[in-house]
């Protein structure tokens, strides 16, 4: 059996206590809101960025298209306007003046499709190029709300580390107190356990709960020698006699 003073066995439970607080940080370092915060938003901006591309391939052919149907309606009425000065000047043969007339006319229905068309175009254009002032307008205010996101981020983490920093200073101070082969002990109890090493125990209580242990174990820890170490019988936790 290992043994060790009593008033270094209790040195134990507040090295417990700057360990379990140091677990506690880092979890908390490790989980902040603010993090999942952050995820979220780095996604959302992804998909914003993806609504983008779309958005201005959309506006390129919305673009296109009300150029070309802008180039119809000039074609038809340029060429009705070539026939119309034919008509005026006098020049065409009175044999062709029916058919002159005739396309006019076609050339007029024809203006109008293509007016109903490029007025359609138009609307699709002004439609692209709003989705396209969205998707950046977005862009932005997501970023925006990165940044502040970002800021407490950074204000977390460096409360957190210089918590966690004065708390391994304090650890490494009473660590330097405490006998190597007991601290060895301990170290690989933690190790054992998850991060548990020591439990103080008054009476039958053992500290930071409503947990008793049996009256066996207890008669088994009372009637050991101060200076023994004890380990919990259904586990490897030392157990720390606080009172004498």
């Amino acid at each position: 059996m290992t043994s060790a003073p009593i008033s270094q066995q209790r040195l134990l439970i507040d090295l417990q206590k700057l360990d379990s607080q140091l677990a506690r940080l880092t979890h908390e370092r490790k989980h902040l809101p603010v993090l999942a915060r952050i995820e979220a938003t780095v996604e959302r901006l992804k998909a914003n960025r993806r609504r983008a591309v779309v958005a201005a391939a959309a506006l390129d052919e919305a673009q296109a298209n009300a150029t070309m149907r802008e180039e119809e309606v000039e074609q038809v009425v340029h060429r009705a306007a070539v026939l119309r000065e034919r008509l005026t000047a006098g020049t065409a043969a009175a044999r062709d003046l029916p058919a002159i007339q005739s396309e006019i006319d076609q050339l007029g229905r024809r203006q109008a499709v293509l007016e109903e068309a490029q007025i359609a175009a138009m609307e699709a254009l002004d439609a692209a190029r709003a989705e396209v002032d969205e998707a950046t307008a977005q862009e932005q205010e997501i970023r925006a709300g990165g940044r502040e996101l970002t800021a407490s981020r950074d204000a977390d983490f460096a409360r957190l580390d210089a918590e966690i920093a004065d708390a391994r200073t304090h650890r490494d101070q009473l660590a330097a107190t405490i006998d190597a082969g007991l601290l060895a002990e301990y170290e690989a109890v933690r190790a054992a356990t998850g991060g548990l090493g020591a439990v103080a125990l008054y009476g039958r209580r053992v500290e930071g709960g409503s947990v008793e242990i049996s009256p066996q174990e207890h008669a088994r820890i009372v009637a050991a020698p101060l200076d023994e170490v004890i380990h919990a019988e259904d586990n490897d936790v030392i157990v720390v006699r606080m009172e004498n």
